[in-house]
């Protein structure tokens, strides 16, 4: 019984060492890069923003930055998603290098946003950063909704 076990455990050690050491390979060999972006979504008064972030790919290409001359449409798929901390208002989110993306961000208290965000092109992983200002949604009264002291009853 003992030799049983422990040629089983041997046998067991000796899978994992090989599917360990063919993975790395293989991650090496098929990975592409991509383009990290982080940041911080925070309001007008610099508190942390409970928002989700939408990313919707244009179909541009286009690596110059100048959009004055040119339409460009949200595509309808959404190509991405990610929430910002509720905490830190810090999100993450991973996209396609040489792309241009529409974010959206849009959350209960503050008022949406849309921005057009242009990836550099890369041959490598990159990370970059990209803060958002969102303001807070108003009342019809003129109170920001977030505002508990503005709440009627």
């Amino acid at each position: 019984m003992k030799l049983y076990l422990s040629n089983s455990i041997l046998t067991f050690a000796f899978i994992v060492f090989c599917l360990l050491l063919g993975s790395s390979a293989a991650q090496a060999q098929f990975s592409r890069p991509v383009v990290v972006m982080k940041g911080s979504v925070v309001t007008a008064d610099q508190k942390p923003a409970t928002v989700r972030l939408s990313v919707h790919e244009t179909g541009e290409t286009q690596a110059d930055e100048d959009t004055s001359n040119e339409i460009t449409t949200c595509a309808i798929q959404e190509m991405t998603a990610g929430r910002a901390n509720s905490e830190s208002g810090r999100y993450l989110l991973i996209l396609k290098p040489g792309k241009k993306y529409w974010v959206h961000i849009e959350g209960t208290f503050v008022q949406s946003i849309d921005s057009l965000i242009q990836m550099p092109k890369t041959d490598k992983g990159l990370t970059i950063e990209r803060n958002f200002v969102v303001n807070w949604r108003q009342n019809p009264d003129g109170t920001n909704a977030s505002d508990p002291a503005a709440k009627k009853d």
